[in-house]
């Protein structure tokens, strides 16, 4: 093959790498646009989810599964109901997780907390994917429902030490089905969420926590200092 010949095939291929690539752009900002304005119409939102926990150095993934509710602007409820019962109460940045089995309540602010922060804080965004966000198609071309490429999301803001954040989106309906998290500690969470009903008129009550009597009230670990 001549050397003109193999620079035409190298510039070919190069052209249609850059065609797909931007194409591949157009259906992440599609995608995106979509999961935005469904999240931005709906006024509350209750699931059900499965979670599953991969810890390094354990051979058994651990199961938890429970109930969401979110109400806009800011408000979101995270109750695990198995293996045991916690909640989660977030209103805007404050949050407060309660662990009766400990008889302690940790509050502190959201955008702080050490521990589990990614997926709540995904969920009150939703409406603003691309404000908190950059996305792009996973690198491996893998898809989801529908052949929905899978989306992954890179936090504008914070250090190196977030999460590296995959979700699937829901091609029915352009809510988020699946979110995957990666630690830096390279434990890998997976949250399922199904049975979601939307606008169905959530009281704020649900969103209210009043600290028991006899549980200690401390100060959530986070990522930064005071």
């Amino acid at each position: 093959m001549s050397l003109m010949r193999m620079t035409g095939l190298a510039i070919g291929l190069l052209f249609c790498c850059s065609m797909a690539d931007a194409a591949d752009q157009d259906q992440v900002k599609e995608i995106v646009n979509k999961v935005e304005t469904r999240y931005r119409k709906m006024t509350d939102l209750t699931a059900d989810f499965n979670q599953s926990t991969t810890v390094k150095g354990f051979a058994t993934a651990l199961q938890s599964s429970g109930r969401i509710y979110l109400k806009r602007p800011g408000k979101l409820r995270w109750d695990y109901l198995e293996p045991n019962l916690e909640q989660i109460f977030v209103n805007n940045d404050q949050v407060q997780f309660y662990v009766p089995e400990h008889k302690q309540v940790l509050t502190g602010q959201l955008s702080k907390m050490a521990d589990s922060q990614a997926p709540l804080q995904l969920l009150q965004g939703a409406g603003r994917l691309d404000k908190h966000y950059s996305v792009a198609a996973a690198p491996d071309g893998a898809k989801g429902s529908g052949r929905l490429p899978l989306l992954v999301l890179t936090p504008l803001e914070g250090g190196p030490d977030q999460p590296q954040i995959t979700v699937e989106v829901d091609p029915d309906n352009y809510f988020l089905r699946r979110i995957e998290l990666h630690d830096m500690n390279g434990s890998v969470s997976n949250f399922l969420f199904s049975k979601i009903r939307t606008n169905t008129g959530l009281k704020d009550a649900v969103f209210g926590f009043s600290v028991p009597q006899d549980v200690e009230v401390v100060p959530a670990p986070t990522l930064s200092g005071p």
